[in-house]
């Protein structure tokens, strides 16, 4: 591997932090981009590490778009970690695109994914390491066009005051439309800011001072047919190891589960698939353009896809041919047949990992899980029954209504899997995730509160207390950073004062429990006059204005609030694949199902 040529100033920080791999750039690309020749400089930006940042699909389906455009010369950003942000400023550096080494503050657009709200902070520093003021007020007109999408795009009042313009829905859409406005006014950022504030998908915050006034509503776009949408034809291959490090090809796009609990069941809608064919093409191109040695099959729930099994034999003998493993990453355990288990294990499939969500049938009927106990225990049969020794099960706690018994459920279900795999003959490796409940924007659950934080330590200390000497492992998520990620979710613009507070403070990396500390943002939101209880423990009234109301995913309020009253009464909504229409919003606006069935 060759050292780049214009990474060399570099080289000096390079030996003084961990890591170094993030920062050299030297990734494997079938096209190689010359910089500096083309009209517009556009740099991806994600605000987390590179290793995370390398595993985001939408990042790479982004990157592909604008590579292909003779016009647009596209790099990339990850937030440095600590360390070398450090180096950074003692050595007068600014951040650079990885591949081209320009300053971010030389670039016409820097686009920032929006993937979790525990990154707000990662934003603000790749702001001002890369020479570019952080609120979109103080920016003169030859500072880039900074511009942010994904599903934090959605809810996006918190990070206002730095964002010139807010990308709402579909990137394939999106960007180059973006692009072309950002082309056809460059070096005009008001003009640029103006004309975006007319389109449908776009959300400039400078031309809402105040969103209490604004009766305006902001739609986000939708790419309606996935097999005339942009599929990436390779990716960009990782010098070192990263999270999910393997292909991957998205194969639908939307969910019609309908857990009340999840935002992107609910924003990501209508349901839309891609064709059996166009998914195994795409899949040979990348692993034959990349080399890797697994293929991630990617959706909300991939058991749920009509042609799965198709698709699997379909891939299967190529698979074979180039000793490529098969990854789908979103299992469901009503969607675990025995056909698919055998298909994913002739193909090298490791541990399983599933999401119950909730301990006891009642309280999935609250959240609309859809998974009964019958299912979970057939699904721990197929598993074991197959060879599989390794399962991990995904809980929540402090789900609304919750009780006692309900907690109980969570280490019963470990107890059913490890007794099953007994009696399969199998000395099973069972672990179980505990996250804290966080209300969501745009979910039946957006009204509800989250617990208090003692009473998430409280419950994720008994569970683990319980746990001990039985064989099962048990982590559950840090209550202080649920907490965070509820505050800055369900915040308004107000809470921008306290992002940049917190930020000043030395906030960094606030999702990583190695860099999070909550005094800072304790201290951060005092100053702003702040109390994050007011709107994170309290039910928020159902006449209330919430702060992303201007905002229309194609979801109707009527929609969430049937869907809340339906969770008091324990009921559950059944898949719209499966039964009459729930009328959620987008019947006969370009779901998939319309018109499969009446309702």
């Amino acid at each position: 591997m060759e050292f780049p040529e214009r990474m060399d100033p570099m080289r000096p920080l390079l030996g003084r932090v961990k890591k170094p791999f993030r920062y050299i750039g030297c990734d494997y690309k079938l096209v190689r981009q010359t910089y500096g020749q083309k009209k517009i400089a556009l740099c991806l930006a994600f605000p987390d590490a590179y290793e995370v940042g390398m595993s985001y699909l939408g990042f790479q389906i982004l990157y592909s778009i604008a590579e292909q455009s003779p016009e647009i010369e596209v790099d990339r950003s990850y937030c440095p970690w600590p360390d070398m942000e450090a180096e950074l400023r003692n050595a007068g550096k600014f951040l650079c695109g990885l591949d081209s080494g320009r300053p971010l503050k030389d670039f016409d657009v820097v686009g920032f994914t929006l993937q979790y709200e525990l990154t707000s902070t990662n934003i603000l520093t790749m702001l001002d390491l890369g020479g570019i003021p952080l609120r979109s007020s103080d920016r003169g007109k030859d500072m880039p066009l900074i511009t942010a999408g994904g599903p934090g795009a959605l809810a996006p009042e918190p990070l206002a005051p730095f964002i010139d313009v807010f990308c709402l829905g579909d990137g394939e859409i999106l960007l180059p439309e973006l692009l072309e406005v950002a082309e056809s006014f460059k070096n005009a950022r008001e003009k640029v800011l103006e004309e975006l504030s007319k389109r449908e998908g776009f959300y400039v915050p400078s031309m809402e001072k105040d969103k209490s006034l604004s009766n305006r509503c902001y739609r986000k776009r939708t790419v309606l047919d996935l097999d005339s949408a942009h599929v990436p034809e390779s990716m960009i291959v990782p010098a070192s190891g990263i999270v999910h490090d393997r292909a991957a090809v998205e194969i639908f796009r939307g969910c019609t589960r309908g857990c009340r609990f999840c935002q992107a069941g609910m924003t990501y809608r209508p349901l839309r698939e891609r064709s059996p064919g166009t998914i195994a093409a795409a899949a040979e191109k990348i692993i034959k353009n990349t080399g890797w040695e697994e293929l991630g099959l990617i959706s909300l729930a991939s058991c749920d896809y009509s042609g799965l099994e198709e698709v699997i034999d379909r891939l299967g003998p190529f698979l074979e041919r180039h000793r490529v493993n098969l990854s789908l990453p979103s299992l469901r355990m009503d969607g675990f047949s025995v056909g698919l288990a055998k298909r994913l294990r002739s193909m090298g499939r490791g541990g399983l990992t599933f999401a119950p969500e909730a301990g006891t049938q009642r309280l999935r009927n609250v959240i609309n899980k859809g998974v009964t106990d019958e299912d979970i225990e057939r699904t721990f049969e197929e598993v074991f029954r197959q060879g599989w020794d390794r399962i991990k099960l995904y809980f929540m706690m402090g789900l609304p209504t919750e009780q006692e018994k309900d907690l109980e459920g969570i280490l019963e279900t470990a107890r059913l899997a490890k007794k099953i795999a007994k009696k399969e003959g199998k000395k099973a490796k069972v672990s179980l995730s505990v996250a804290g409940f966080v209300p969501k924007p745009h979910t039946p659950f957006q009204w509800e509160p989250q617990d208090k934080r003692e009473d998430l330590y409280r419950k994720g200390s008994a569970l683990k207390k319980e746990a001990r000497g039985s064989g099962i492992q048990l982590n559950y998520h840090e209550p202080n950073q649920s907490f965070l990620e509820a505050a800055l979710a369900l915040g308004d613009r107000r809470v921008s004062g306290a992002i940049e507070s917190a930020w000043k403070k030395g906030a960094r990396f606030d999702g990583w429990s190695e860099c999070f500390d909550i005094t800072l943002w304790e201290k951060a939101f005092e100053e702003c006059g702040l109390n994050p209880e007011s709107w994170v423990n309290r039910f928020r009234p159902f006449d209330q204005r919430l702060p992303w109301d201007h905002i229309d995913v194609g979801i109707s309020r009527e929609f969430l609030l049937g869907e809340w009253n339906l969770a008091r009464k324990e009921a559950p909504t059944a898949d719209c694949r499966r039964g009459a229409c729930s009328h959620c919003g987008w019947q006969g606006k370009g779901c998939q199902l319309s018109g499969r069935h009446e309702g």
